[in-house]
């Protein structure tokens, strides 16, 4: 059985995993339109990673037999003006989620939550 606080924060990460894939897509969209097929492509590639961080974060609770609870994906809110935006909001982004990642550990490692912290070490 898992803690409450470290089931919550990997429920939320669900959540925050499928934001970030939206994002991705959003800024793979930005570039589609304006020709940069390869930047287009990147952000679709990095759009199915976090999908599937999504779904090993799912799973895990699922395997852990706690419940997952999914929530509403929030539209991206940033809005794109030019190429760098996207590059600069997506290095931003990364380093959010990281910080997300970080936090989750932390919580395990505060409770000697070993199994979730191994988890964390893809």
């Amino acid at each position: 059985m898992l803690n409450a606080k470290v089931h919550e924060l990997l429920n939320q990460q669900i959540n925050k995993e499928f934001y970030s894939a939206y994002l991705y897509l959003d800024f793979s969209n930005y570039f589609k339109a304006q020709g940069l097929d390869g930047f287009a492509n990147w952000y679709m590639v990095q759009a199915q990673e976090e999908r599937d961080h999504a779904i090993l974060f799912y799973t895990y609770l699922q395997n852990e037999n706690m419940p997952v609870t999914l929530e509403a994906i929030a539209k991206p809110d940033k809005e794109i003006t030019c190429h760098m935006d996207v590059l600069k909001a997506g290095l931003e982004h990364e380093h959010y989620v990281t910080s997300l990642i970080n936090e989750i550990y932390g919580a395990a490692y505060d409770v000697r939550d070993f199994r979730t912290m191994q988890f964390l070490d893809w």
